[in-house]
């Protein structure tokens, strides 16, 4: 009996390290007005878990597509009110850039500090 508490108490401990690794989703909402994107500016921690949720408010830009080449990360056809999640996952200290498929409207950064 008493191994099996000790087995047990070290699974928790365990368990409980392995939490503590896992990092909560930091979600970022980033809307395409007329202005383009909004914010443009992003500040987060280095570490975070980033989340963008990104939904386009106008269908009079060509910023129908949203990139983010240091992560190879390419959206097309963002539809038209409807918020589209991209996950970047963990990010490391530096500037992640991001716009429109054709490089025409400002782009946007995220700050990662």
């Amino acid at each position: 009996m008493k191994s099996l508490v000790i087995s047990l108490i070290v699974s928790l401990m365990a368990l409980t390290a392995f939490a503590k690794t896992l990092v909560e989703p930091t979600q970022v909402t980033v809307e395409v007005t007329e202005k383009g994107f909004v914010p443009n500016s992003i500040d987060v921690k280095a570490g975070a878990n980033l989340i963008l949720v990104v939904t386009r408010k106008t269908d009079t830009t060509c910023a129908t597509d949203i990139q983010i080449p240091s992560k190879k990360i390419k959206k097309t056809d963002l539809p038209l009110g409807k918020p589209v999640t991209i996950t970047l996952g963990i990010v490391e200290k530096g500037e992640i850039r991001f716009g429109c498929g054709m490089n025409m409207m400002d782009s946007g950064q995220i700050h990662v500090h």
